[in-house]
């Protein structure tokens, strides 16, 4: 109770004529508290320097981009001095986990396909220029992964079998000597475009919005379709990548097991520098799952 006391006076400090019912804490990660206020707003609270400057981000670019989309997204009412906090109204539904997704008859699966196909596409074709204040950072992924490398040979190898680290180091010089990957269209990404982002009604069986753009940068498009093959499978990537008008799949899916190689790398590497022994445990649990998946399939399918 006294911390649901103090989060409501610091909101009312700031906004005084703002009148709290009732407050209840909505959860709690690494990197933010959140609390449902009236029922109605989540107020977000950053636990360092770098989710404020997240948060600033968000803060510049929603709006900017919030005609662009078909789907709703947060928009903050509330915007405290430092940003100490940032309040917004609640969009209805729950996370569509792979549970959910599954449960669904293939029509609504279809349809939730094509919405997201369609989200993405508009999120992609935002112009940069109109963008350029909004704090993104510009994705360097040679530089990125060639150095992820490196440090995986020096950190990683030591703990994993040579079959595995053989692997590693082909998928990781396949993409970095495959010039066509960096052909791409710079574009406004997601960046963490998974299924903990993606609001689901189950009445309506609609997507009902889209949260957390703290990560938005400018890169290849081709990485929001990442965190989709890790929660969804690659029948649903598929799906999305047939509706957004992708041409290859072969492609597509060559890259994407790359990313989400790399994207277990990037985590463990950065448990270990970090000493945070629980999260290199499961660091080397999701990474052992990968490669048992992507051994028996020749690509990774799911997570789920």
């Amino acid at each position: 109770m006294k911390q649901l006391e103090r989060i409501k006076q610091i909101i009312n400090q700031e906004f005084p004529d703002f009148e709290i019912r009732r407050i209840e804490k909505m959860g709690e990660g690494e990197n933010s508290k959140a609390f449902i206020v009236n029922g109605d707003f989540i107020f977000r609270f950053p636990k360092s320097a770098e989710i404020k400057e997240s948060f600033r981000k968000e803060i510049a670019l929603l709006p900017k981009i919030k005609s662009s989309l078909h789907l709703d997204i947060p928009h903050f009412d509330f915007i405290s001095k430092e940003i100490r906090f940032v309040g917004y109204k609640i969009i209805p539904g729950k996370f569509l986990t792979s549970k959910i997704y599954r449960s669904l008859k293939t029509a609504s699966q279809v349809n939730i396909q094509k919405i997201l196909a369609r989200f993405l596409s508009q999120l992609h074709k935002n112009n940069l220029l109109f963008l350029f204040d909004c704090g993104l950072t510009v994705m360097n992924y040679y530089e990125e992964y060639s150095d992820n490398l490196e440090r995986a040979k020096q950190l990683i190898f030591p703990n994993i079998p040579a079959s595995k680290r053989k692997i590693i180091v082909q998928l990781f010089d396949g993409y970095l000597n495959n010039k066509s990957n960096f052909k791409y269209n710079p574009s406004l990404i997601h960046n963490d475009f998974s299924q903990d982002h993606i609001l689901f009604e189950n009445s309506s069986g609609k997507i009902t919005g889209i949260i957390d753009f703290g990560d938005a940068a400018i890169g290849d498009p081709d990485y929001d379709f990442m965190y989709l093959l890790d929660n969804y499978g690659s029948d649903f990537v598929s799906g999305v990548a047939n509706f957004y008008g992708y041409k290859n799949d072969k492609e597509l899916f060559d890259k994407l097991n790359f990313f989400s190689l790399a994207n277990k790398i990037q985590i463990l590497i950065g448990s270990i520098q970090n000493e945070e022994e629980d999260d290199v445990k499961e660091g080397y649990k999701k990474l052992k799952r990968w490669f048992k998946n992507y051994e028996k399939k020749g690509e990774y399918a799911s997570e789920n």
